[in-house]
């Protein structure tokens, strides 16, 4: 079984784990993914501190190198490369931080359901709540995070640049610019979400992360022919 765009059901269900096991299952969790300074969830493991960003580097050049020479490209042709780039990059590192083993084109899969993911993600929080950014915002936030970042900067981030030949300045604004947008996205939609939810009763057991996450799956699987859903515990 297939979804669309000829994406196998292995993909759907690896990225849906991400992007649960991401919003957060435990309280502190919780917490974390639905407090206004830590609006985005992380892109890298738990075994970071293990990799020096000289690895790093190397991880992301061996990304570049594959990601340029792929024989595998979007079914649909409607996900753009640059995207499909910085998610490929994020995705083989986690693969060794994880000590997964996963092909070539399960990786590509990956990163373009992600990408397909996240565009999403920002077109729900448009169409459903009426809420966008502007350029100027994000220009701030990536700002911000270089400022918050250029004193203790972390190995992974070093290395990314390093690898892409990036300053940490043009990390931030360039290769991480979608969670920059991401954050000041969430710092709008958090409050709206928790009004819409306040009655609910599984609010104070569901983060409201996980929650939006599961929206914009449902979304995802209304447009697409995925598969269902399993309930959550």
């Amino acid at each position: 079984m297939h979804v669309k765009g000829g994406t196998p059901v292995k993909i759907w269900w690896m990225l849906l784990l991400f992007l649960l096991t991401a919003a957060g299952c435990s309280p502190e969790s919780q917490e974390a993914a639905d407090s206004e300074n830590n609006t985005v969830e992380l892109i890298f493991g738990d075994q970071e501190e293990s990799f020096s960003a000289s690895y790093y580097a190397e991880m992301t050049e061996e990304a570049l190198d594959i990601f340029e020479s792929r024989t595998y490209y979007p079914g649909s042709g409607d996900v753009d490369d640059t995207d499909l780039e910085r998610w490929f990059i994020r995705y083989y590192i986690q693969m060794h931080e994880y000590n997964e083993n996963w092909s070539v084109n399960e990786l590509m899969q990956l990163a373009e359901e992600r990408v397909r993911f996240e565009e999403e993600w920002r077109s729900l929080a448009s169409s459903r709540y009426d809420i966008e950014v502007d350029e100027e915002d994000v220009e701030e936030q990536a700002d911000y995070n270089v400022e918050l970042f250029e004193t203790n900067t972390p190995a992974s981030v070093s290395g990314i640049a390093e690898g892409r030949g990036m300053t940490i300045e043009e990390f931030f604004h360039e290769f991480d610019r979608d969670h920059a947008e991401r954050t000041v996205l969430w710092e709008r939609l958090y409050p709206v979400l928790q009004e819409e939810y306040a009655s609910d009763e599984e609010n104070n057991t569901v983060s409201l992360a996980q929650r939006y996450t599961e929206d914009v799956l449902t979304s995802m699987q209304q447009e697409e022919a995925v598969p269902t859903l399993p309930s959550l515990p």
